[in-house]
């Protein structure tokens, strides 16, 4: 359920690694260094620590593929690196993940209590760095990307921050996508955050139908700047809309459509065996 909430917040193009190229023009493109860093998160490939930590470095170090004097685009960038390498310290939080640890047998296992809180207060120092790379960013102009990436930083942060920071920031998730989509009514990355509520908000904060429609609308628009991320979360959003109403057949359809663009992501795998056991129980 974290990884449900995790990617409310969340962002790749296309469906294969071949597919990175950017499909149209935005003001800040994405370093082939900082993909990688994404891909990893997205599908599960950082191994170890270690191997995160370096891809993270590189992505950082393509920040000198923007002119020196680009203050704009080089904070954004900065930005991304450390939003996505908070998501990549969250994502070891998803309890998904507890089998493939237990393979180590070696391994001495922290409280889980423990482990829980140490990783959501590592993920917050990178999170309040991708804020203020944002915000630099946005005080030399009010580019569409800075907002979109400012807003899925604030998201991730409302997550692993106590209820009083979700009070006073929540609302700039919306706000500040709905900025970008103004600036660039293309920036599919922005149109997800501005309509995520209604697909993930619980109760009566969410509205699943309404939610399911937009991001089909979305997921089809040829017109949107769509990475391979977004594709996946578009697609993932219309599977919740299903699964929140119980409605698994539908829902798996979907996971499955998931997995073809990011096969290892542990979150997904769990989703779809989920679905397929409520599928079974309801044959019986």
């Amino acid at each position: 359920m974290y990884y449900l909430k995790r990617i409310f917040c969340a962002v790749l193009i296309s469906l294969s690694f071949a597919a990175f190229s950017q499909v149209a023009e935005r003001d800040v493109v994405y370093t082939k260094a900082l993909y990688k860093l994404i891909e990893g998160y997205f599908n599960n490939s950082l191994e170890t620590k270690e191997i995160a930590e370096q891809v993270y470095n590189n992505a950082v170090e393509s920040v000198n593929e923007f002119a020196e004097d680009d203050e704009y685009r080089r904070e954004t960038h900065l930005c991304r690196c450390d939003y996505y390498f908070g998501m990549y310290v969250m994502a070891t939080y998803d309890l998904t993940r507890l089998e493939h640890a237990l393979d180590d047998t070696t391994k001495e296992f922290e409280d889980p209590v423990e482990k829980n809180r140490r990783i959501r207060e590592e993920a917050k120092l990178w999170f309040d760095k991708a804020i203020e790379h944002s915000k630099k960013a946005m005080k030399v102009k009010d580019g569409a990307d800075a907002m979109s990436i400012y807003a899925q930083a604030v998201s991730a942060n409302c997550t692993v921050r106590p209820i009083g920071y979700v009070l006073a920031n929540g609302l700039k998730i919306s706000q500040y996508a709905k900025k970008a989509v103004k600036i660039d009514p293309a920036n599919g990355t922005a149109w997800f955050s501005v309509n995520a509520q209604d697909v993930y908000a619980p109760g009566i904060f969410g509205n699943a139908n309404r939610g399911r429609k937009t991001m089909t609308q979305y997921l089809n628009d040829e017109n949107l700047i769509k990475e391979k991320f977004d594709y996946f979360n578009f697609t993932c959003a219309i599977a919740y809309t299903y699964y929140r109403q119980n409605n698994f057949s539908d829902a798996i359809i979907y996971y499955k459509k998931c997995q073809d663009i990011f096969p290892n992501n542990y979150a997904i795998i769990d989703l779809v065996e989920k679905c397929e056991t409520k599928i079974n129980a309801s044959k019986k």
